[in-house]
């Protein structure tokens, strides 16, 4: 290196945007907010209403005056590193933290817009590393056009140190120094769009919806008689509603789902958008649920295990479980085909309860049953919601037998095909003994021989 010339900016660290220090101020005016609701309750009384509203202005303020100072602070006291092993993340005012993420170990880099981001026309680079809960690595904030080009550099870099998880980002073109073209907004062709039309009605019939719907509505018819009631009891079923509205309509807000190099990408989100890849060798096993009340309207809901996967949660984000929203049954399997080639849970033939197992359940015996196939196990159960469980036999972990005493003088038995930890649960219950002991011969069966072919290929 040349006297008197600076080390690249890799080297010395890279602050994000300066204003990251004003994204979570909102989170200190509502704390603000809180503490002047208190404080009007506790004596707001013995106060004109002046004097109230200038003690609210001066707790808001100081809250919000504090929220930019440790933003800054916190901000001043970020940096992210990277050479040619590891992007490096170190953060902390008084007791610093380094966090690092070497490019072998990167699963997916996925681009989030939280709301109070969008405001300053911010997102956030989320980095997922092989490894489970808290594997996740984030930048917040930067700019689009610096998220964009630093997503390709990590992709790039992954692809070099041999991840198997991403494969080669399409290079720029033009000039050295030219924009790198975005690779979280992917212009292929959608191959399944849920239109929020559809997320309404499907939310609106469901029972997390009209349970609270429901006992809002005696509420009411009680409130006619004793007043107080309503006012009381209402909030928590108002909660409960603003709640699924939120998980189920403003964060699955114009689902779009594309096919990847690597995976299906997902762009989902009202108020704060989501770009993410579910990538193709991580999926395990998917669950597709169907409500009693969405049976009429031929729709479907699909979950997905994903290994490795983080379980956080957030604003911008429900879950990382969610596949598909809500779907009709033949838009369910194309994905699935997507996802695993030659899997349809329609053709597997399946063995079913008995009917002499009613007694462990006297509604739902008449929907259970399990199967498979030359390429994946299949499980149905539940009658209030119906699911059914598809694991491919390449992903088998192991397989189990269970039998309590009252099974056992029956001749039934249950079967479990575990998969990594998530929302698939695979389990014919309450089956003839033999057929689940010919489910549970076949099935070790198929998956050591999917191992050996994934082996050699």
């Amino acid at each position: 290196m040349a006297p008197g010339s600076e080390p690249p900016p890799a080297v010395q660290g890279q602050r994000t945007h300066p204003a990251s220090a004003f994204v979570r101020v909102w989170i200190w005016i509502a704390a603000g907010v809180v503490a002047f609701g208190r404080d009007v309750v506790e004596g707001g009384g013995d106060r004109s209403l002046l004097s109230i509203l200038w003690i609210g202005l001066a707790l808001v303020g100081a809250a919000a005056l504090l929220g930019v100072v440790f933003g800054y602070l916190s901000w001043s006291f970020t940096r992210y590193f990277i050479d040619g092993r590891e992007i490096r993340l170190e953060s902390g005012v008084l007791t610093r933290k380094s966090r690092r993420a070497p490019y072998e170990r990167i699963q997916s880099v996925d681009i989030a817009e939280p709301f109070a981001a969008r405001i300053f026309r911010l997102c956030e680079l989320r980095i997922e590393l092989a490894g489970g809960d808290d594997s996740r690595l984030s930048l917040q904030y930067l700019r689009h056009a610096d998220a964009d080009r630093l997503r390709h550099l990590l992709l790039q870099r992954a692809y070099e140190s041999g991840s198997h998880a991403v494969a080669a980002p399409a290079a720029a073109t033009g000039e050295p120094g030219a924009p790198v073209p975005s690779p979280h907004l992917d212009l292929s062709p959608p191959i399944l769009v849920v239109r929020p039309v559809r997320l309404v009605v499907a939310t609106v019939v469901s029972t997390e919806f009209l349970a609270p719907a429901a006992f809002m509505l005696v509420l009411v018819v009680v409130g006619m008689v004793f007043p107080g009631v309503v006012i009381v009891g209402v909030l928590p079923f108002l909660f409960w509603i603003g709640q699924v509205i939120m998980s189920r309509v403003i964060a699955q807000w114009d689902f779009t789902l594309r096919r990847g190099a690597t995976g299906l990408h997902v762009t989902r989100g009202l108020l704060s958008r989501v770009s993410q890849t579910i990538p193709y060798d991580r999926v395990q096993a998917v669950v597709v649920h169907q409500a009693a009340l969405w049976r009429p309207l031929r729709l479907q809901r699909a979950d997905v295990t994903v290994a490795g996967a983080s379980r956080e949660t957030d604003s911008a984000s429900s879950s990382t479980d969610t596949l598909v929203p809500v779907a009709r049954p033949d838009e369910i399997r194309m994905v699935l085909g997507e996802l695993f080639a030659d899997v349809d849970p329609a053709v597997v033939p399946r063995a079913r309860a008995p009917r002499r197992s009613w007694l462990f359940a006297p509604v739902g015996w008449r929907f259970r049953s399990a199967g498979c196939d030359a390429h994946a196990f299949v499980a149905d159960r539940g009658w209030v919601m119906h699911r059914t469980d598809v694991v491919p036999h390449a992903k088998t972990q192991s397989v189990a037998i269970t039998q309590g005493p009252w099974q056992r003088r029956r001749g039934l038995a249950n079967l479990a095909v575990h998969t990594p930890d998530g929302p698939v649960e695979a389990q014919a219950l309450s089956l003839a003994s033999s057929d689940v002991r010919g489910l549970a011969e076949a099935q070790l069966a198929h998956a050591r021989a999917a191992r050996e072919v994934r082996g050699e290929a």
